[in-house]
C-alpha cells in the first residue's frame, strides 16, 4: 500500500474512532470470549441458588424447634434470597476482573488507541457488565426464591409463592440492584488498577457496615452507615421483607443514594482514565 493509499483510507475513519454501537460490540466481545466470565457467572448462579437450597433445608428440617418467637418473625422470601450474598461476591470480582485483567494484559493500551475517546470506551465496558449482571442476577434470583419456597412447603411449614406480593418486590429489586456492584468494582479497578485492591475495596462498602455497623451508636447507624452502598441496595431490595435494622433508607432515598453511588464512581474513573496513561 502508497503513503497515499494509506492517508486515504485513514482519512475515512471516524476522527474520533469507532463509533459507540461498535465499541460496544468489541467490549462484548472481549468479555464474552475470556473463560473467566463464564466461571464467575456460573459459580454466581450456582452458589447462590445452592446456599439457598442449604438454608431453606436447614431451616425445615430444624422447624419444630424453633421458639415461637422465632416463629412469629420469620420471613420464607427473606430468607430464600440467602444466596444473594455469594451472588453479590463473585459479580463483584467479575466487575473487577474485567478491567484488571486488561491492563494486565496490555490489552488496554490497544483499546485506548483503538478509540481515543476514553469515556466511550469506560461507558460501553459499564453497559456491557450491567447487562450481564443483571440477566445472571435475573437467573439467580428466580432460583433462589423458587427453590426456597418449594423447600419450605414440602415441610408443611407457612410459606409463599413466587406470585405473592412481597416475593415479586423482592424478586424485581434483588435483580435490580445487581448491577450496582460489579459497575462500582469496576469504577474502582480503573481507579486502582489492582485486582486484590479493588476486590477488597468493593466487598468492603457490601459488608463491612452490616459486620461492624452494631457496634456503633444508633445515630452512626441511622445518619451515616445507612448511606453506604450495602445498607443502599439492601433498602431497595429486602426492607419491606425486614424492618429490624436501623440501617435502611426510605426507598425513594435509597434509589437517590445508589445513583450517587454510582455516578460518583464512574464519573470518579472517567476523570482518572481520561488523564493517566493506559
Amino acid at each position: 500500500m502508497t503513503t497515499a493509499d494509506a492517508t486515504s483510507q485513514s482519512s475515512t475513519l471516524p476522527a474520533g474512532g469507532p463509533g459507540f454501537a461498535a465499541t460496544l460490540l468489541s467490549e462484548w466481545t472481549k468479555l464474552r470470549s475470556v473463560r473467566s466470565t463464564y466461571i464467575f457467572i456460573g459459580l454466581a448462579i450456582i452458589l447462590s441458588v445452592g446456599m439457598s437450597a442449604l438454608m431453606s433445608l436447614i431451616v425445615g428440617s430444624t422447624w419444630e424447634e424453633w421458639p415461637p418467637d422465632q416463629r412469629a418473625q420469620f420471613n420464607p422470601v427473606l430468607f430464600s434470597l440467602f444466596g444473594s450474598v455469594f451472588f453479590a461476591i463473585l459479580i463483584s470480582v467479575l466487575g473487577v476482573t474485567v478491567v484488571t485483567n486488561e491492563y494486565s494484559s496490555g490489552m488496554m493500551r490497544l483499546t485506548l488507541t483503538a478509540t481515543p475517546r476514553r469515556g466511550r470506551v469506560l461507558m460501553a465496558k459499564v453497559l456491557v457488565i450491567a447487562a450481564v449482571s443483571l440477566v445472571a442476577g435475573a437467573i439467580a434470583t428466580f432460583g433462589m426464591l423458587s427453590v426456597g419456597l418449594a423447600i419450605f412447603n414440602s415441610y408443611g411449614m407457612e410459606s409463599a409463592g413466587l406470585g405473592d406480593e412481597d416475593a415479586v418486590r423482592a424478586m424485581i429489586g434483588v435483580i435490580l440492584v445487581s448491577p450496582a456492584y460489579p459497575i462500582v468494582g469496576a469504577a474502582i479497578a480503573v481507579l486502582l488498577r489492582s485486582t486484590a485492591g479493588a476486590i477488597t475495596a468493593i466487598l468492603a462498602l457490601i459488608f463491612a457496615p452490616g459486620i461492624f455497623g452494631g457496634l456503633l451508636p444508633a445515630w452512626w447507624q441511622e445518619n451515616v452507615l445507612s448511606f453506604v452502598l450495602g445498607p443502599v441496595t439492601d433498602s431497595i431490595a429486602i426492607q419491606h421483607l425486614d424492618d429490624s435494622s436501623l440501617m435502611y433508607l426510605d426507598f425513594e432515598v435509597a434509589v437517590v443514594a445508589l445513583a450517587v453511588w454510582l455516578i460518583a464512581f464512574v464519573g470518579g474513573a472517567y476523570m482518572v482514565l481520561k488523564r493517566r496513561d493506559a
